[in-house]
């Protein structure tokens, strides 16, 4: 699927208008708390709620249509997503207004493609489902629908002793990994058994993070062989442990560098992940940010960051800087131009320390 070149999105939480946003093949979301960066990332998932028709369920986890406008249904008419994708130029618009009960009704969908076709659809005055995101089951959409599908937004905060990653997966859960690293051992198995050049190099990359890994010990429960945990083996000993006696961190590397390293034919087209770095060890920021990069040039990738250190693996073209300014979010990519004087003495991450790329508590 061609690469997401800009994106609109209107009335969106702390989003009241950003038009035409400029995407690369890496793109680092960098401000303070509060300034939006999470709500952006929120944007594909509610994309993915309409393709996968639930936008109802979407929007009463989210605490309403009034929580997700912008400053509410008294400011804010409706929420507005545009995706442009390049070559051969492609658009895909949902437009979603409140009703009275606090849900999100799809007002408009529209596709166009570069040939100067395109599709659109207005119910009216139906509920929400189920011809929300039909657009994207029609044949005009085939392409759509399947590159949407493969979006993921990845999260692996969660490393306490119930944390999904931690606890037994189904064995035969392994399509893709799952954003929350829930299916982590059933994906890795998958990979030894199928792709094992992949799975060697997550292997060898987690050695370097940690010297004293071994391998992955990875076989079907024996009382319950459809189960699987994760389990691994220490290095010049045959003694082998359970997920908890990893550290934190190394767990939530592992759990990267499945996601970076996976086969292309397997790897979503667009990553997006939230403060990537928690947890690592400068080391392992420098690493993950390689694989990254190698990642980059078959998939798309959005993160966001709080890390000065994680920043400084990047280039200026590749930043995108968010304030929050009047209540409403801003994105700003950085122009390398201006700043090519002050890097010739400082990194990226010190220039944002140092409040000169903006981005930091108290506006931009």
């Amino acid at each position: 699927m061609p690469e997401l070149d800009t994106i609109s999105i209107r009335g969106f939480k702390s989003i009241a208008a950003i038009d035409d946003l400029k995407l690369g093949a890496i793109n680092v979301l960098i401000g303070p708390n509060g300034a939006g960066k999470s709500n952006f990332l929120a944007v594909f998932a509610l994309v993915r709620a309409v393709r996968e028709q639930r936008l109802r369920d979407y929007v009463a986890r989210a605490g309403g249509a009034s929580r997700i406008l912008h400053l509410g249904p008294k400011v804010t008419d409706a929420v507005r997503v545009r995706l442009l994708f390049g070559r051969p130029e492609t658009s895909y618009e949902i437009e979603l207004t409140p009703t009275d009960t606090d849900e999100l009704r799809p007002d408009r969908e529209i596709i166009r493609s570069g040939k100067g076709g395109g599709l659109s659809i207005s119910p009216g005055s139906v509920r929400p489902e189920p011809w929300v995101g039909s657009l994207l089951r029609h044949q005009a959409g085939v392409d759509l629908r399947h590159g949407l599908d493969s979006w993921q937004t990845y999260h692996f905060h969660d490393t306490s002793p119930n944390a999904p990653m931690k606890v037994a997966a189904a064995i035969h859960d392994n399509g893709y990994l799952r954003p929350d690293g829930a299916n982590l051992p059933a994906f890795l198995y998958l990979l030894r058994e199928t792709h094992p050049a992949a799975y060697a190099l997550i292997r060898s990359t987690v050695q370097l993070v940690a010297p004293f890994f071994d391998d992955f010990v990875l076989e079907p429960q024996r009382l319950n062989p459809d189960m699987i945990r994760l389990e691994w083996r220490h290095r010049n000993t045959d003694a082998y442990f359970d997920v908890s006696s990893l550290s934190d961190g190394t767990l939530r590397f592992i759990a990267l560098a499945t996601l970076f390293l996976q086969p292309e034919t397997l790897r979503p087209s667009l990553i997006l992940v939230d403060e990537p770095e928690l947890g690592l060890h400068p080391y392992a920021i420098t690493l993950l940010a390689s694989l990254i990069r190698q990642a980059s040039t078959a998939t798309q990738v959005i993160l966001a960051t709080q890390s000065p250190v994680f920043l400084d693996h990047f280039t200026p073209e590749e930043v995108l800087v968010a304030d929050l300014i009047d209540g409403r979010t801003q994105f700003t990519r950085l122009d390398p131009d201006h700043l090519a004087d002050w890097l010739k003495d400082y990194s990226l991450g010190q220039l944002w320390e140092k409040n000169e790329l903006g981005g930091r508590p108290g506006g931009a």
